[in-house]
Parts: structure tokens; sequence; C-alpha cells
């Protein structure tokens, strides 16, 4: 079908059936949610709707992020991403408890080998909990999160 003139560039890709496109279009112009939205409507393939489902729960839209869900089981693609726990929702910046634990051992200024001691897990999982707990911050530095834990209440 050929796109009405003057239409914006992704509804014209996306009424042309170029979903990809679509949410291309929609992703330099910013609009993540809507980029992710013609992702779950129009896409088939399981990689595509899990980012487009990442993407929803971490902006929370979670009615979205549920019709994504229902989208995916209806095409059997498991397993399916649960989602955000409401205890994790409702933290501050939105990090799990395990999260939450290693800011604050990381506000005491300690390395991943002693953090990954203190929690009996590896200094691999304590690497990957440190790179997760800097994007959510916001911070690109161990003493920046440090500073920001305090800030939000986390940390003395």
């Amino acid at each position: 079908m050929r796109p009405p003139p003057g239409l914006p560039e992704p509804y014209a890709q996306e009424i042309a059936g170029d979903w990809q496109g679509s949410a291309a279009a929609w992703e330099r112009l910013g609009r993540t949610y809507d980029a992710a939205l013609t992702r779950i409507v129009s896409s088939p393939d399981d990689a595509e709707l899990r980012a487009a489902l990442a993407v929803l729960d971490e902006l929370g839209a979670r009615a979205t992020a549920a019709a994504a869900r229902r989208r995916m089981r209806e095409l059997c693609i498991t397993p399916i991403p649960r989602g955000p726990r409401a205890a994790t929702r409702a933290a501050p910046a939105g990090l799990t408890a395990r999260e939450q634990e290693v800011l604050g051992l990381l506000s005491q200024g300690l390395p991943d080998r002693e953090i990954s001691r203190r929690l009996f897990i590896s200094e691999r999982t304590v690497h990957h909990h440190v790179s997760a707990v800097l994007s959510k911050v916001g911070v690109s530095s161990r003493t920046a999160a440090a500073r920001e834990a305090a800030r939000l209440g986390i940390v003395p």
C-alpha cells in the first residue's frame, strides 16, 4: 500500500509494510515507546520482541508490556521475561535488592573481589551488578554511584 503524501516518516514506512524502518525512524526521533510498540505489533522475531519488552519494562509501560507478553505467548516464544517485581519498581532508581546490597558495599569503597566474598557470588556476577547499578543510577564511576546512593538514601 502506498502511504498518502506528507505523512511523517515512521507512519509512512509502517503503512508501506516496513516495520523495521518505522521502528528505526521512531528511535531516530527519540520515541523509544513508539519504536517498541511498532515492534510488538509487527515483528514476529523473538529478539526484536524481547528488546521491545525490555524497553517497555524500563519505561514502566506495564499495560503495553502485558500486551507484549501476550503476543509472545501467542507466538509460542519461551521463556518470557517476567519484568521487574513491585519491590524493584518501588525501589530508588529501580534497583533490585541485590543491586542495592552491591551499591552499599560499593559505597564503602570495596573492590569487586571483596564484594563477591561478602555476598558469596562470583566476581563476574558482581561486575554485572556494578554495571547495572551504574546504568540505573545514571553515572559512569563507582565514586559517583556512591554519591548518588547517599543522595537517594540507599546508604547513610
